[in-house]
């Protein structure tokens, strides 16, 4: 419902329970655990969105992709 409710994709991994967003307060703050997660995570996609508003990060059990991905 919530998905729905944010207009989230039918196919959101956030409805598997594989992704989460992760906002830590400031854009400069969510550039830092970007880079982190870059650095020292495995992950299916990793997300900056909108200059860091948020950072969006996900994995699957078996094949993650390691996709950085930037939406602007």
């Amino acid at each position: 419902a919530l998905n729905k409710a944010v207009k989230g994709a039918v196919n959101s991994q956030h409805v598997k329970g594989e992704a989460i967003d992760m906002d830590a307060g400031s854009k400069a703050e969510n550039k830092k655990i970007f880079d982190w997660c870059k650095v020292n995570l495995v992950y299916d996609q990793l997300i900056n969105e909108y200059d860091y508003s948020w950072v969006h990060i996900s994995f699957k059990v078996g094949f993650n992709r390691n996709q950085i991905i930037i939406v602007t």
